[in-house]
């Protein structure tokens, strides 16, 4: 019987092109006996070639006033790693980014939180003071962490009062049994008014961010008209990505136009 190694030699032998087992049966007849030592098979998992072609994947989608830079998400106004354009570091003399561009220090009302100049009276990621982040789908109002236009604070979340089943009308209403949704703030049976049934919350398909064209389609940008995702005012679709292209570096003044590695994007031009 053949030894286990012969066996996986042989194995491998059937790879070879036409050409080379040809050689290397010739060379085998003249010599009696060669000895074949293959290198272990690598696969994807052992870092062949097929693991070296894989790269992180991007995030889905990033934050109305964000960029995807590289594997995440970056705010090219105040971002000191990304000022202005993707990858632009801000550093030495001027170790801050203001409004997109690197300085020396914050402007006038903007606050210094690690290189990043931002208004704490608006910032979710700063709310009154560096570092105070504010949780869930609240928004920074005043300094203050609250729930974003349209939603109701119950307990720890923001809810929607006219739609929400567990809190429909009040805090604390849950629609159940004959009337499972809530219409309108009120328990029904079912939805009315050319509203649509999702998860016992009756919303309008054609309008709801949350609930776009069909039930759990969340729009990025918080914008959905006649049932699909749109770019909020300000913003133009490159791809499948909402832009500014009077300060993104990758879409200076039109989808597509990077701006070089020097330069930066202001007002639709790279400077």
């Amino acid at each position: 019987m053949l030894g286990a190694r012969m066996r996986r030699a042989m194995t491998r032998m059937q790879t070879l092109p036409a050409a080379l087992m040809v050689a290397v049966a010739s060379l085998a007849s003249a010599c009696g006996t060669i000895t074949f030592d293959f290198p272990e098979a690598v696969g994807p998992s052992d870092g062949g070639l097929d693991a070296a072609s894989t790269s992180t994947p991007g995030p889905a989608s990033c934050a109305a006033h964000e960029t995807v830079c590289g594997a995440s998400c970056a705010d090219l106004q105040s971002d000191p790693k990304s000022c202005g354009q993707c990858g632009a570091s801000c550093s030495d003399a001027t170790p801050v980014c203001d409004r997109g561009s690197c300085a020396a220090s914050c402007s006038a009302g903007l606050v210094d939180c690690a290189g990043s100049c931002v208004d704490t009276a608006t910032d979710r990621r700063h709310c009154s003071a560096c570092g105070a982040t504010c949780s869930g789908s609240d928004v920074c109002i005043g300094g203050k962490c609250s729930c974003p236009v349209g939603k109701e604070r119950c307990g720890p979340s923001c809810v929607h009062l006219a739609s929400d089943p567990l809190n429909c009308g009040a805090c604390g209403v849950r629609c159940d049994g004959t009337t499972p949704v809530c219409n309108a703030g009120v328990c029904r049976p079912s939805c009315t008014g050319g509203l649509s049934a999702c998860a016992g919350a009756c919303v309008d398909l054609r309008s709801n961010p949350e609930h776009c064209g069909v039930c759990a389609l969340v729009c990025a940008n918080g914008a959905c008209t006649r049932g699909e995702c749109v770019c909020t005012t300000g913003q133009v679709l490159c791809g499948k990505r909402c832009v500014d292209t009077t300060r993104d570096g990758n879409n200076c003044g039109v989808c597509g136009r990077g701006c070089p590695a020097s330069s930066v994007c202001s007002g639709g031009t790279c400077i």
